[in-house]
């Protein structure tokens, strides 16, 4: 055969290999992308209380999937347990995989569909789990999406004193502007007010009036989602509940 001809086919073989192996299916989690097998570390707010968390799937091909979720409990702190909500149904924890749902091409499943994801985690203890999910297109596994999740429960970031005997926020959820409303009776004059996302990214610190009650913080700018507002003294936490953005 001659050498042309055997170029030309094994350049069609690469392409061919390429485009059978592309990926269909990526992630996003609180309207940031998520890349492929990354690890998203987040804070849970306490003890025997059920946290959800939401991710959106999206198909960025030009073509239908058929996907399914599946769960892997990498590690776990001893009695928390992790359940996956996907294509309309609700699975117990000792569920690892969801039924299917197609994902029209060039489209996203937003977590706020009734068939969207989000998954919902308890612990009865301090301590970290990792649990990974992958989204795979049901008609060839390795066209697929995955994320770790890292979950801490860490006591010494969580910390509620009498220092801080009160804080809420209303309205909540909020979309425009929120009211904080705290009472701190320590002595340290290096109080402020810390709002985290979900990744415990900063994303403001406002100083405080120790003698004040309230404070008011524009939240219109922020994603959907769930938020950590906390009091902190002298760099230390006393306080810290959840906000939801809406």
């Amino acid at each position: 055969m001659p050498m042309k001809k055997i170029f030309t086919l094994i350049f069609a073989l690469v392409i061919a290999a390429s485009c059978a192996f592309a990926q269909s299916l990526t992630l996003t989690y609180e309207g940031n992308p998520v890349g492929n097998g990354d690890t998203i570390e987040l804070m849970v707010p306490e003890l025997n209380s059920t946290v959800d968390y939401y991710l959106d799937v999206n198909n960025i091909s030009d073509e239908d999937v058929t996907v399914r979720a599946y769960k892997e409990e990498l590690e776990m702190v001893e009695g928390a347990t992790v359940s996956l909500c996907f294509a309309g149904l609700c699975y117990p924890p000792t569920t690892s995989s969801s039924g299917t749902i197609v994902i029209l091409a060039q489209s996203t499943l937003p977590h706020s569909s009734d068939y969207g994801f989000h998954f919902s985690y308890k612990t009865p203890m301090a301590g970290t789990s990792f649990v990974r999910f992958v989204f795979a297109n049901e008609d060839n596994y390795d066209d697929n999406a995955s994320i770790t999740f890292k979950l801490v429960y860490d006591p010494t970031s969580i910390v509620s004193t009498a220092m801080a005997t009160k804080m809420r926020a209303y309205p909540n959820p909020a979309s425009d502007n929120v009211t904080i409303e705290y009472a701190y009776t320590g002595n340290s004059d290096n109080v402020k007010l810390v709002v985290k996302n979900m990744l415990g990214t900063t994303l403001l610190t406002k100083k405080l009036d120790a003698n004040g009650n309230k404070v008011k913080v524009d939240v219109s700018e922020y994603n959907a989602g769930i938020y950590f507002y906390s009091i902190e003294a002298d760099g230390r936490p006393l306080i810290t509940k959840k906000l939801l953005v809406k």
